[in-house]
């Protein structure tokens, strides 16, 4: 009976090391899946506070892929970079208005920081990058739809004169300027995928998809995330100039049908007529109130950047500007270092793109012009719109891992064994 017992032990741990062994090779793919579901967070988490800690489940993959992350942060300079970034954000607390907020802070810098270095494992693998970009394009675009059916069916709601939100979202609905972000980023990779498309039912799924973003974009009214999509589809279409007529009549196509179907329902079409919606008088209340020591180091992250009810006659929440935001509580110094990381972002996705890979580039185009207008802080978990992480950080470290994988080994400091072995 003890013998047996001993073999069926014996037996049990041969199966577990065979497991733990599969799940070591099979270890990026593991770590894309998981983060790739995180990312999807961003579609489908009932908010913020669940999505942050839904990071958790991330964390036995991330210790697996272990080697990968701390490897890549060892080799790949451009995360040195956004570590230097993320040090003066957490540094620029000490002199933030109390009591501070979770933003900056070294929980959220280290998260931050290890999940770009996660993304540019994944993005040094070519496949990855592209099933994690593309399923999560196919699952808002289920999101889409469910969201138009869900907030144009109370009949208190009419296209064209309410503004679509991702009813799946906090329970009112996510703001339908986040929403218009989501459909924009969206649009670009269906573009991206429908050119890229070998077999006629990709093309297909892949213009539906299109189609479906780009109405979503069009019935939230977000004139912020349209620009974005405008910027995306045209560094899609210089590198890809012959091939992009479809795409045109696709988003031309989907934009037609939104303004015919506006019209048929009596919409009022605001999108082009709702003024300046109030952002350069929120740009000027900044900027007027930055001066001195304030302008070199800013207010601090963590700093509260609201603007009370009673200077511009209503509650603004943060600075609707990445750009402006990162000058506020991070001063002209932090602003250097975000045009630093940026800069370098665009660099490898724009030369990615002159090697038949545009997605990348065309991604970060749509967030960095989207941001411009909307959003605040880029790097962090913990921003009031929480989207500037998905728009720009998730691009560039993927772009940055593709460009990595581009290079020879011996630039990039590994063995052609070593090599070998990060591409299985």
């Amino acid at each position: 009976m003890a013998v047996e017992s001993i073999g069926a032990l014996n037996r049990l741990q041969g199966r577990a090391g065979d497991l733990l062994y599969r799940c070591w090779k099979l270890r990026d793919v593991l770590l894309a899946g998981v983060l790739g579901l995180w990312v999807g967070g961003f579609w489908i988490a009932e908010d913020g506070w669940y999505h942050r800690r839904a990071l958790w489940v991330a964390v036995p993959f991330i210790v697996l892929a272990a080697d990968r992350i701390v490897g890549a942060v060892s080799e790949v300079r451009w995360l040195w970079v956004v570590a230097l970034l993320l040090g003066w954000q957490s540094l620029s607390r000490l002199w933030a208005t109390p009591p501070p907020l979770e933003v900056g802070g070294v929980v959220d810098a280290c998260a931050v920081l290890g999940l770009a270095a996660g993304c540019v494992v994944i993005g040094r693998t070519k496949a990855l990058g592209f099933w994690v970009v593309g399923g999560l394009a196919i699952l808002g675009a289920v999101v889409v739809v469910y969201s138009l059916v869900a907030f144009y069916g109370s009949p208190a709601r009419d296209l064209g004169v309410h503004r679509l939100r991702n009813m799946l979202v906090y329970e009112e609905g996510l703001n339908a300027v986040l929403t218009g972000m989501l459909c924009a980023a969206g649009a670009v990779a269906g573009a991206w995928f429908t050119l890229s498309s070998k077999g006629r039912a990709g093309k297909i799924l892949w213009a539906v998809v299109l189609g479906i973003f780009v109405f979503g974009v069009m019935a939230s009214q977000s004139r912020g995330p349209i620009l974005g999509l405008m910027a995306g589809l045209g560094v899609i279409f210089f590198f890809k100039r012959r091939a992009s007529l479809r795409v045109g009549l696709i988003v031309g196509g989907a934009a037609g049908v939104y303004f015919l179907l506006t019209v048929w329902t009596a919409g009022s079409g605001e999108v082009l007529e709702r003024g300046s919606t109030g952002r350069l008088a929120i740009y000027q209340w900044y900027v007027e109130r930055i001066s001195g020591l304030e302008f070199l180091f800013g207010r601090g992250f963590g700093t509260d950047s609201s603007i009370p009810a009673e200077e511009l006659g209503w509650f603004v929440h943060h600075p609707h500007s990445s750009y402006l935001t990162q000058l506020v509580l991070g001063g002209a110094l932090g602003v250097v270092l975000l045009l630093a990381v940026l800069a370098w972002s665009w660099h490898e996705a724009w030369r990615q793109g002159t090697r038949g890979e545009c997605l990348w580039a065309a991604l970060l185009g749509c967030g960095l012009i989207t941001l411009l207008v909307d959003g605040a802080e880029i790097f962090t978990l913990h921003s009031v719109p929480r989207l500037e992480w998905l728009m720009v950080a998730f691009p560039a470290a993927l772009a940055v891992g593709r460009s990595l994988e581009e290079r020879p080994a011996a630039l990039r400091g590994e063995s052609p064994a070593g090599a070998r072995e990060s591409r299985s």
